[in-house]
């Protein structure tokens, strides 16, 4: 199978921060962050992808995710511009449906719009910001709500809705996408999330199925993907959708070296700069969810992924600022999969 693959855009430092994914930023540099950009479509690299925060990382500092998306669409020419769990708790849908027409048309159609209800990782943005939360179940309603919304702007001449918690009347989403319609990517909430009882993720399957046109898991193993997507082939079944049309991904970390050697003197590096992170004192364990070794290694491992299905890799590179990773991977990596 053929594998695409996605650069997870550095918008906020994450040394020494509880979110792993960018363990060696100390300082967030946005000529830096730019430069990373260019230089991922140059590598050939299919897209570009943008986290949706408000406060995040080394002191909650963070880029906003739409705007930050918005200027790297200005600095690109070719790679598709994603977004990260944009949640619709941030935003009212209306306003997400004229955003994103705006930037698939400025673009000329590279918008891919990842969307979610907003995930429990969020509760303390919102409530920060004065969006409050709600339990589960009604983030989920309101989501499926949000589509409605959505679509109905993209197709409609003047759009008028009322449900339980959106209402628009005439509102005019002109120019319209170019892209008819713009790809909509729902997924999986916090990685290895098959819980007990009902969570997030049980409630949202049945609506991945009837909705997305892509999947996407977070930071998991090839063993938990697989039981993660027999959950969406059966809420496909449920559902009467066929589940080889839903596009599957998975948003991860990777740590790629040339050799055993030098992936532990990176892992040295962010040992050193995150002294209170107790999850980079076990490697093995992290090893199990995110994609880490030397080019062999990791080529098994993609492949592994591929064997399940899984087409689109979204990849948060360990050793940034570095640009070794990035190069390496594309270099040595990504043609096994083209």
């Amino acid at each position: 199978m053929t594998m695409k693959f996605g650069f997870c855009v550095p918008n906020f430092a994450g040394a020494n921060d509880s979110h792993p994914r960018t363990p060696l930023v100390e300082r967030f540099d946005a000529r830096q962050m730019a430069n990373a950009v260019r230089e991922a479509e140059a590598l050939g690299y299919d897209s570009v992808w943008v986290a949706d925060h408000l406060m995040l990382g080394r002191d909650d500092s963070v880029l906003e995710g739409w705007t930050t998306l918005c200027y790297l669409a200005g600095i690109t020419t070719r790679v598709r511009l994603g977004t990260i769990h944009l949640a619709n708790a941030f935003r009212h849908p209306s306003i997400t449906a004229k955003m994103a027409a705006s930037l698939d048309v400025i673009s000329h159609g590279r918008l891919d719009l990842f969307f979610e209800p907003g995930h429990k990782g969020s509760i303390r943005e919102a409530e920060a910001y004065g969006y409050g939360w709600e339990e589960d179940a009604v983030r989920r309603d309101r989501f499926l709500e949000a589509i409605q919304v959505l679509r109905a702007m993209w197709t409609e001449d003047r759009s008028s809705f009322k449900g339980r918690f959106y209402t628009i009347e005439n509102a005019v989403c002109y120019p319209r996408p170019v892209q008819r319609p713009i790809p909509l990517w729902i997924g999986a909430i916090g990685g290895e999330v098959l819980s007990e009882g009902v969570g997030m993720n049980e409630l949202m399957v049945d609506a991945i199925a009837r909705e997305a046109d892509w999947w996407n898991n977070t930071p998991a193993s090839p063993d938990y993907c697989r039981r993660a997507l027999g959950m969406l082939r059966d809420a496909c079944g449920r559902a009467g959708r066929d589940y080889g049309a839903i596009g599957k991904s998975l948003e991860t970390q990777v740590l790629v070296a040339e050799s055993q050697a030098q992936v532990r003197r990176i892992q040295e590096r962010i040992e050193r700069l995150n002294p209170q992170r107790a999850f980079y004192r076990d490697w093995e364990a992290l090893r199990e969810r995110y994609i880490m070794g030397d080019v062999a290694q990791v080529t098994a491992r993609i492949q592994q992924y591929a064997d399940l299905g899984i087409s689109y890799t979204m990849l948060w590179f360990m050793d940034y600022p570095s640009l070794d990773g990035l190069r390496l991977f594309a270099d040595k990596v990504v043609p096994h999969f083209r």
